[in-house]
């Protein structure tokens, strides 16, 4: 006798049961992927507030920017003459103004050491005004905070085009004040930290949503489209967006 095995296989249901569980689970994934980049847009927007409404606070109690403080060391609590957040040898001088060390047009955002620009965040967080500002080494996380997207941010007075960092294209209605610069390096300004499509996100949420108008601008070539620069290269997937805030008049 001839023993007759049935063969059992899936059936079109099963097959089309299997099919959807797996794009939900894709689409799971995709979409929690963009809730992260969202959250992290969102983060460091808050972050940049933040830092804003510390800065005001700041002024509020001191009279003076953070880092243009003069005699920080006898004004702030654990911050001694030899410290960062005294500014070093220069010290703050009071006038209304944060600033670098004798800079080059182009590297007004270099925040390096004994300067204003240096001791800027640091006297925020002596102040207990700012938290993720650890006095010490001029990296992120250090003496000037990381950011949620990446990179950290240093802060300078601005007060002319030429001094943005070299590889800007001018903003076409540029004001002087108080900036945020997000880079990818905590001593060299030309090192980009964000793609265009993320900065782009930054800018509708907190300014216009142009890269060269309002109070954020987009710095660096490759961010920017190449016709007239009014608009973000957002299909550049690269890391090629330098971004200056504008926080204070």
């Amino acid at each position: 006798m001839t023993n007759i095995r049935s063969e059992k296989g899936f059936t079109l249901v099963e097959l089309a049961v299997v099919m959807i569980i797996i794009g939900l689970l894709i689409g799971g994934v995709l979409k929690g992927q963009e809730l992260i980049k969202s959250a992290k847009v969102t983060s460091s927007i808050s972050q940049i507030k933040g830092v804003d409404a510390a800065v005001s606070t700041f002024q509020d109690i001191y009279a003076a920017l953070p880092g243009d403080l003069i005699g920080a060391e006898n004004r702030l609590p654990g911050c001694a003459a030899a410290d960062v957040c005294s500014a070093g040898a220069a010290d703050g001088n009071g006038n209304g103004l944060v600033e670098g060390a004798a800079l080059a047009a182009g590297t007004t955002f270099e925040a390096t050491a004994d300067t204003e620009a240096q001791a800027f965040f640091v006297q925020l967080a002596k102040a207990d005004l700012l938290s993720g500002v650890v006095e010490g080494a001029d990296i992120f996380g250090g003496n000037y905070p990381s950011s949620p997207i990446g990179g950290g941010l240093l802060a300078s007075s601005v007060d002319a085009v030429a001094n943005l960092p070299a590889n800007d294209t001018a903003p076409t209605d540029f004001r002087s004040g108080l900036y945020l610069l997000h880079t990818g390096s905590a001593t060299d300004n030309t090192v980009p930290s964000m793609n265009a499509l993320t900065l782009e996100r930054m800018d509708r949420k907190i300014d216009d949503g142009v890269p060269t108008t309002g109070s954020v601008y987009a710095l660096g070539a490759g961010c920017l489209a190449a016709a007239a620069d009014e608009v973000y290269s957002v299909n550049q997937p690269g890391l090629d967006c330098l971004a200056a805030f504008r926080i204070q008049n």
